[in-house]
């Protein structure tokens, strides 16, 4: 499960304290705090998990101003505000003296985020889900699989109901990959088409997101994590 919280920041992710502005779709304010409830689905188990994200405040990676954001399992996501978007530029992990400078840097959501409508990006992702059921059903290639995936914004008035609450006016952001694996021996190569959709909501930020990675074979199974927002502050 800690990879797949680790994962989970990657995706796709520099003020004062106080309240986020209205129109913020990933408010960065120290002190704000984040809880989810983490559900995955898949064809030989199921689980609930909690999972949070704190503001831990300002600091400066390689000459530019950041925001770190920490997660529960220890990791710090270093953004970035830039003209055209948010950007994640650096990590850091528990096992790390120092965050770790990222290739490119990757945008978490592009600015003005309300108008951003059409707006399409591309990432390098790693499968979420899919583990290998021999062997202790160890996932052997969340280490070392990586795929491009498209993002778009696909809508800026959605409502979306989560433990937390109701909240209109979220802008959605999809992902959209096409994964090419050895499935079993018996259907060779097999194309999973891998989703991920993202909703934001103005002053809030992430209320939920879903990943989807279908595949259910004699060897590899894949599954559905849902992420939901149980209490902001």
């Amino acid at each position: 499960m800690k990879r797949i919280l680790f994962i989970l920041l990657c995706l796709p992710l520099l003020h004062a304290c106080g309240k986020p502005a209205a129109d913020d779709y990933f408010p960065l304010d120290e002190g704000l705090r984040w809880e989810y409830r983490v559900s995955v689905e898949q064809p030989h188990h199921s689980e609930i998990r909690p999972f949070s994200i704190e503001n831990v405040g300002e600091a400066t990676f390689k000459g530019a101003a950041t925001s770190v954001r920490r997660t529960s399992d220890g990791t710090d996501y270093y953004i970035s505000r830039r003209d055209d978007g948010l950007y994640r530029i650096a990590k850091r992990t528990l096992v790390e003296l120092a965050p770790q400078p990222d290739a490119l840097p990757r945008m978490v959501l592009p600015l003005p985020t309300a108008q951003s409508k059409g707006k399409t990006w591309s990432l390098v992702t790693m499968p979420y889900l899919i583990e290998r059921v021999y062997e202790g059903g160890h996932n052997l290639y969340a280490q070392g699989l990586r795929f491009p995936m498209t993002y778009t914004v696909v809508g800026v008035d959605e409502t979306v109901a989560v433990p937390a609450g109701s909240f209109s006016h979220c802008v959605l952001v999809e992902g959209q990959a096409e994964l090419t694996l050895y499935a079993d021996p018996r259907t060779g190569d097999s194309q999973i088409q891998v989703t991920t959709r993202e909703w934001y909501a103005p002053g809030v930020g992430l209320v939920k997101l879903e990943r989807d990675e279908p595949l259910d074979t004699d060897v590899y199974k894949g599954g559905k994590m849902t992420l939901e927002l149980i209490k902001f502050r």
